[in-house]
């Protein structure tokens, strides 16, 4: 099993509490709750200190009394791959009431349109400027930033999906593919089912960070609202898709076969990358990211999503 403590933070209004968050790797791991801690094989960690629970893979044993206990004291996301589609499973279990942001949520649900519009086209533009620094590393005569402006929500949404349809096959074309479209649904060419997968791997990311900060997925910005679908999460991850997209540019080779490409997905959320002129590894920075988020929806600082260094993305 991997246990890993991704971050300590002071988490509540009265009174703080000091947690860790918890990774459980797709080893084939059996899971069990003892005396107040959650042990598999010799290695235990108590449940009073974990924050949060991400469970990755399709092999797992969870008893129902670890289940239970773990659900009923923090967010637990369990995420597993489906060979026929293609895609990452997922099931978020809440506790009761253990950690929410009132004021964050509340001042979610009441963002103004020109609010709203500034956040969510934040995410967009910055999006499309870090796929830009990746085409220009193998095209150094494209233009350093993309012709979009700020604007209208719909008109920055049109600016968007025109921008996708021509960056996809200039993509493609750079890691010397012949695929000239992305297959996001029941994809067959392995580059377009590495980007579904990887993709997966930061999807569940930030859907956990989200729900570590007390977040309410389901209340969006950019996706509408759709049932069952974590919708700030998937507005979230706009501006960090690069990091797979240059994950599968860097080790083509590896995306052939999936063991080697989960394995390179797994080493993409440990890798240092700049973020407001610091390093900081993957999963941390989502963790910043997200905090910058509840910040600014607070009106307490501006919003920081994710933005490329050149320097990052070299292959």
């Amino acid at each position: 099993m991997f246990w890993l403590t991704l971050f300590g933070q002071r988490m509540g209004h009265d009174q703080a509490k000091h947690m860790r968050h918890l990774v459980v790797s797709t080893e084939a791991q059996n899971l069990r709750t003892k005396d107040g801690k959650l042990f598999s094989g010799e290695r235990s960690i108590a449940l009073s200190t974990i924050g949060s629970i991400q469970c990755f893979g399709n092999s797992h044993n969870w008893s129902q009394s670890a289940l239970t206990a773990s659900a009923e004291h923090c967010p637990v996301v369990l995420s597993a791959w489906s060979g026929t589609a293609e895609k990452w499973r997922t099931a978020s279990i809440l506790p009761r009431g253990q950690y929410v942001n009132p004021e964050a949520i509340y001042r979610l649900c009441r963002l103004s349109a020109k609010e709203s519009t500034q956040l969510a086209s934040g995410l967009l533009l910055t999006k499309v400027a870090n796929q830009m620094l990746l085409l220009r590393d193998a095209d150094p005569t494209l233009p350093p930033a993309p012709p979009i402006q700020q604007g209208s929500f719909a008109r920055v949404l049109r600016l968007e999906a025109s921008y996708a349809r021509k960056f996809w096959p200039k993509y493609f074309a750079g890691i010397s593919s012949d695929i000239i479209r992305r297959e996001k649904y029941r994809s067959t060419q392995p580059i377009n089912i590495a980007l579904s997968y990887g993709y997966g791997f930061l999807y569940h990311a930030v859907e956990w960070a989200c729900l570590a900060h007390g977040l309410d997925c389901s209340v969006g910005l950019i996706h509408k609202l759709r049932r069952n679908r974590p919708s700030l999460a998937c507005d979230l991850i706009e501006p960090l898709r690069c990091a797979v997209e240059l994950t599968v540019m860097r080790y083509r080779e590896d995306m052939l076969e999936k063991s080697r490409m989960a394995s390179r997905f797994a080493e993409m959320l440990e890798q240092k990358f700049i973020y407001r002129n610091s390093a900081f590894r993957l999963r941390t920075i989502i963790r910043l990211m997200v905090e910058s988020f509840i910040k600014a929806i607070c009106g307490r600082t501006e919003f920081h999503p994710f933005l490329l260094h050149a320097r990052d993305a070299c292959l």
